[in-house]
């Protein structure tokens, strides 16, 4: 693996030299009194998103008052199969580890499908600017740490499907590059290459994913699948709802998804960092569908915990956002998106 220029470190010191600096030139010319109500601003922001003081009190009040608001979520029978869909490594377990568990607790069988391995956060490589090299060595990483926390909620080898398609390419594959294949900029792959992947030297077009995934679920026959709704920021979630609702309606299972958001604006959830005795509330973006939740015991929690840890890459990263997940509740929706009116035909009872 080649090492990153040193140019590109010097270019980004010079970067943070120079932001700092003209941050510093603002700052003095700010007069006592303003200085004071700009720290006080800031502070209260921090403690406002990370639910320090009084701010705390008001999480947990609103947390809990929208959370006593919504219906259970069904549970699972032994009779029961749970397929996962998740787009990334660590999505599994911030969306459903705790569905995961309560599933095997209750007998049902549960598979977990990875749609990428997480190949582009390029922040997570270590480097500014890293070489696709690197890159690709964080998929292994990923895919191994992804192991380690299905692991953690009691997952085996056999359980689990990594598809390998572009990290932040899934949306392209689904709109523009249905049959002519994608490069990803970051890896410079065009086709699955990492081992352990269902299906390597699969194109990276959206046919060849729709094929896999296909494959996979008639092979599994999932009574549930849990997947992103099509409302959730990330493009890659937004593909992933797309391929998901396509092929259930194809194979007359739409009645069977459950749909949840990673990625739902507003700096969601809020607060920060962990706190497992508040409820999960509904994201911002999806406000107005509707939510079914799962209570998790203290147990679960603490395994949900283990698993989140699993992902050491990015809890590194993005650590107060993962563990904002792990709470005493999960959420799912019979719906992707609002709708007045639902045919009957679909068979959601519980709409």
């Amino acid at each position: 693996m080649n090492p990153t220029p040193r140019w590109l470190w010097l270019a980004a010191l010079v970067v943070v030299f120079v932001g700092v600096s003209e941050a510093l030139r603002l700052w003095w010319r700010l007069d006592l009194l303003e200085r004071l109500l700009a720290g006080l601003l800031a502070l209260s922001v921090w403690a406002f998103i990370n639910g320090r003081w009084i701010f705390a009190y008001y999480h947990a009040l609103r947390a809990s008052w929208i959370s006593r608001r919504l219906p259970p979520l069904a549970g699972l029978a032994a009779d029961d199969r749970l397929l996962v869909l998740a787009p990334h490594p660590d999505d599994e377990v911030l969306a459903a580890a705790g569905q995961i568990l309560q599933a095997l607790e209750a007998g049902a069988r549960v598979r977990v499908v990875w749609l990428t391995a997480g190949d582009a956060f390029d922040l997570a490589s270590g480097r500014p600017a890293p070489r696709p090299e690197a890159m690709r060595a964080l998929a292994t990483k990923r895919m191994e740490e992804a192991r380690a926390a299905t692991a953690q909620l009691g997952l085996g080898e056999a359980d689990r499907i990594f598809l390998g398609y572009p990290d932040q390419g899934l949306l392209r594959l689904f709109l523009t590059h249905y049959y002519l294949p994608f490069t990803s900029p970051h890896t410079r792959l065009a086709e699955v290459a990492y081992a352990g992947s269902l299906r390597p030297g699969a194109r990276y077009t959206g046919r060849d994913l729709e094929t896999d995934l296909e494959a996979v679920l008639r092979d599994f026959a999932p009574t549930r699948v849990l997947a992103p709704s099509p409302l959730d920021a990330h493009p890659d979630h937004q593909a992933a709802a797309y391929f998901a609702m396509r092929i259930m309606g194809k194979l007359g299972w739409e009645e069977r998804l459950r749909y949840y958001i990673v990625h739902g604006g507003y700096e969601y959830p809020l607060p920060k960092g962990l706190h497992p005795r508040l409820p999960l509330y509904p994201a911002p973006r999806g406000r107005r569908l509707p939510w079914r939740k799962l209570e998790l015991s203290d147990e679960q929690i603490e395994r949900k915990l283990a698993a989140a840890r699993a992902h050491a890459s990015q809890l590194r990263l993005i650590g107060n956002f993962m563990l904002a997940f792990v709470r005493r509740t999960e959420l799912a929706s019979p719906l992707p998106i609002p709708a007045r009116v639902v045919p009957e035909d679909l068979g959601l009872e519980e709409v």
